[in-house]
């Protein structure tokens, strides 16, 4: 034991120097393999590949907006992308019942092409410009759906 001992005793620099070369190394490690790469400016990660080849054009948009507003009871249609989420917000006056307000989403989906219609998911929120008990809903449409799916809010459930 008084050997080994004596060993570290003499070659203690060396030791300390070692460890301190290992410790660096380990950090400059963690920090390449598992910081940097965090720091990336996409927020998707893969999930956005293709996004190139699906453009939604602002075209599109306009007319679907169009098609949208010139419906009775329209009072107002915006429109916002979050990544592979195409957000229609629709507001009707307060003659507008709910079934006729979720026919007026579907104008949305028949404006958007059957290619981009398979790559995004479709969201529309209907709000109404009075208080109503049955506004605001949400529909959602996921891309390998064929039709809008409704909240379940202002109706009974089941």
């Amino acid at each position: 034991m008084k050997g080994i001992e004596k060993f570290f005793h003499t070659h203690k620099k060396s030791w300390i120097i070692g460890i301190v070369i290992v410790i660096v190394l380990l950090l400059i490690f963690f920090t390449i393999f598992f910081i940097i790469p965090s720091f990336g400016d996409n927020n998707y990660g893969s999930r956005l590949d293709g996004i190139e080849d699906h453009k939604v054009s602002s075209n599109s948009v306009k007319e679907i907006k169009e098609n949208v507003s010139n419906q009775e009871g329209v009072t107002e249609v915006k429109y916002h992308q979050e990544g592979r989420i195409l957000n229609f917000e629709i507001t009707v006056d307060e003659n507008v019942s709910l079934d006729k307000a979720k026919e007026y989403a579907n104008t949305v989906l028949e404006g958007i092409s059957k290619k981009n219609l398979k790559y995004y998911d479709v969201q529309v929120f209907l709000k109404s410009t009075e208080n109503r008990s049955e506004f605001p809903t949400a529909g959602y449409k996921h891309k390998t759906a064929d039709a809008l799916v409704w909240a379940n809010v202002g109706e009974e459930s089941d």
